[in-house]
C-alpha cells in the first residue's frame, strides 16, 4: 500500500467486477487504469495541490485524478483513457489508510506487488498530468 501524501491510499488491485464498484467512483475514491505507481501517484499529488491551490478543474478528488492522469479536461475522455476495467488497476482513496483497508475488504479488491515504469515511460505521463495545469 503507497501513498501520494497524508490521507491517501494508492493500492495496484484486481477487478474483477467492474459494475458494482464503479457507482462508488468519483468522490474520494477512484479506480484507474496506469502503467505504474509513480505515475499514479503523480496524478494524486498533482489532484491535492489542485484542490489547496483552487486551480481544480473536477469537482471532486476522483474526477480530478482523471483528468490529471488522462491529460485532459472531459472527463468522459479521461474515463475512455484511464478509467476503471477488468483486471488490473489502481485503486486511490483520497482519505484513512483504515477507510481504504475496510473498501479493498468491501469490494474484495485483491492487492497486487507496485509496478515500476522506465524514465522515458513515466515521463510522457508525468507531462500529460501536467498538462492539465496550464490548459
Amino acid at each position: 500500500m503507497g501513498s501520494a501524501g497524508s490521507n491517501v491510499c494508492i493500492v495496484r488491485v484486481s477487478v474483477d467486477d467492474v459494475e458494482r464498484i464503479i457507482p462508488h467512483l468519483g468522490g474520494r475514491i477512484q479506480v484507474v487504469r496506469a502503467p505504474c505507481d509513480e505515475v499514479v501517484r503523480f496524478a494524486a499529488v498533482l489532484t491535492l495541490r489542485s484542490f489547496e491551490r483552487g486551480t481544480n478543474h473536477a469537482k471532486t478528488p476522483g474526477g480530478e485524478l482523471l483528468l490529471r492522469l488522462a491529460g485532459t479536461l472531459q472527463i468522459k475522455d479521461a474515463i475512455d483513457e484511464v478509467g476503471v476495467r477488468k483486471g488490473e488497476n489502481y485503486l486511490v482513496f483520497f482519505g484513512s489508510e483504515e477507510e481504504c483497508t475496510e473498501f479493498l475488504r468491501e469490494f474484495n479488491l485483491k492487492e497486487l506487488p507496485p509496478t515500476e515504469c522506465g524514465e522515458e515511460e513515466a515521463k510522457t505521463f508525468f507531462e500529460n498530468a501536467a498538462l492539465v495545469e496550464v490548459l
